[in-house]
């Protein structure tokens, strides 16, 4: 059975979508990595309700112009790396595409990025000549979407463009023989689905959609409906498309929620508030240690038991971010996103630790998790927190992420040997050709 799940997952990555979407991840991952740790400093270093600001009392020692400035820096490059990813996934992917099919690949990436530019541009929002995008389309959370734009680019060189070999100086007319007729092709198809995507209102049935996830999640007491949803959002994000999980997640300040804290306040315990099975306080609790799919179980789990790859790399890299939450460098850089071998632990196992969560709490064995808890507390400390110290929910954390380390283990070993054979495939189409 393992050899067969691991030939069909070389199978898959081997082909060209996967094999784009690996290489435009590989070149992507720097940069995930550092904007992954400048959203730890920003969030859970220089933030006033952070834990570790609180911790070290930086507001008690540390002049405000300094704190400030550091916070707003952190913010700023988290801002611009993140807000922006879309337009290096598009170049990359497109010039990934092409280059598999020997196509003028640099022309290829500027194609890709301009067309995302028109897609996300907003035609009908033109004042005063002002540049106007839905940066929606452009952030990470989109993914997908800029990922399918540059694959599409590079299909577009692969059948309209000519033969193309890496020279070290070309002429304009070399230029406008090769990349002349599918550069032309990709901006006026990416004009065309600007202006229809501007015309059918595409972006306000995005937004309604986002917004269905988050008053579910704001709302939703009943665990047989959020679950579901929960599936569909990593599923969704494992794909590439973000902001679904952020919304159905983020409900920490929700009437429901708010009702559990007074109970909790009033009577000094969090055991029999009103709402024992909020799903998005379950998820932060215990869905997501270090982030989406357990992504910090995941990074342990690589650097026991993997010793030399070049995954050891990246999970030592993004392990202090991860560890406070901010998982993009991994969920990047491993890859988890796209990657067919992680799909089913990033879903299910953060439903299984749920449910296992709302068994202990209906037995009465851990207590529901009612107390605010400070940005950047450890993955496995939340539920701890959150119930006001209580040591029950501090072992069963602790029990639940050694069990979660033990579930992902076959995973993270056939993922070595996958990526070893990816590798070996990449290094055979990295001979390209240059002619002087």
């Amino acid at each position: 059975m393992e050899k067969v799940i691991f030939k069909t997952i070389v199978r898959l990555r081997r082909l060209a979508f996967f094999r784009v979407a690996d290489r435009t991840l590989m070149m992507l991952m720097p940069l995930a990595v550092v904007g992954s740790i400048f959203q730890f400093l920003w969030q859970s270093v220089f933030s006033p309700t952070s834990l570790i600001s609180n911790i070290f009392y930086f507001d008690k020692w540390l002049p405000d112009h300094l704190f400030n400035a550091a916070w707003y820096s952190c913010q700023g490059v988290t801002s611009v790396i993140f807000g922006t990813f879309g337009l290096f996934t598009a170049y990359f992917s497109a010039q990934y595409t092409a280059r598999l099919y020997q196509k003028d690949a640099q022309m290829a990436g500027v194609s890709g990025m301009l067309a995302l530019l028109l897609c996300a541009y907003r035609f009908r929002d033109t004042r005063d000549f002002q540049l106007s995008f839905n940066w929606r389309f452009l952030n990470i959370n989109s993914f997908l979407f800029a990922l399918l734009i540059g694959f599409g680019t590079g299909l577009i060189f692969r059948f309209l463009g000519v033969e193309y070999h890496h020279r070290h100086t070309e002429s304009a007319q070399q230029i406008k023989q090769n990349s002349f007729r599918p550069m032309l092709a990709t901006w006026v198809i990416g004009l065309i689905v600007g202006i229809l995507t501007s015309l059918v209102h595409v972006r306000v049935v995005a937004t309604n959609f986002y917004q269905f996830f988050q008053s579910q999640g704001q709302n939703n007491l009943n665990l047989g409906v959020f679950i579901p949803l929960l599936l569909l959002a990593l599923l969704l994000n494992w794909l590439g498309i973000g902001q679904p999980l952020a919304s159905l997640t983020a409900g920490s300040d929700s009437a429901t929620n708010v009702a559990n804290l007074n109970y909790a306040l009033t009577h000094g315990s969090s055991w029999n508030v009103p709402n024992p099975y909020v799903g998005n306080s379950l998820y932060q609790s215990y869905g997501r240690f270090g982030g989406s799919g357990l992504t910090l179980v995941l990074l342990i789990g690589i650097l026991i038991f993997i010793k030399k790859s070049s995954i050891v790399r990246v999970a030592r890299w993004s392990f202090i971010p991860t560890l406070f939450g901010s998982n993009q460098g991994a969920f990047l850089g491993i890859p988890i996103m796209l990657n067919p071998l992680f799909l089913f632990p990033y879903v299910v196992l953060p439903v299984m630790n749920m449910l296992l969560a709302a068994s202990m709490i209906a037995i009465h064995l851990v207590p529901a998790s009612a107390y605010n808890v400070l940005s950047g507390t450890p993955g496995p400390l939340v539920a701890f927190i959150a119930t006001n110290g209580t040591w029950q929910a501090l072992v069963f954390s602790m029990l639940l992420f050694a069990l979660d380390i033990l579930l992902y283990l076959p995973i993270i070993k056939m993922s070595k040997d996958v990526q070893d054979e990816i590798d070996l495939l990449n290094d055979e189409e990295a001979v390209y050709k240059h002619v002087k």
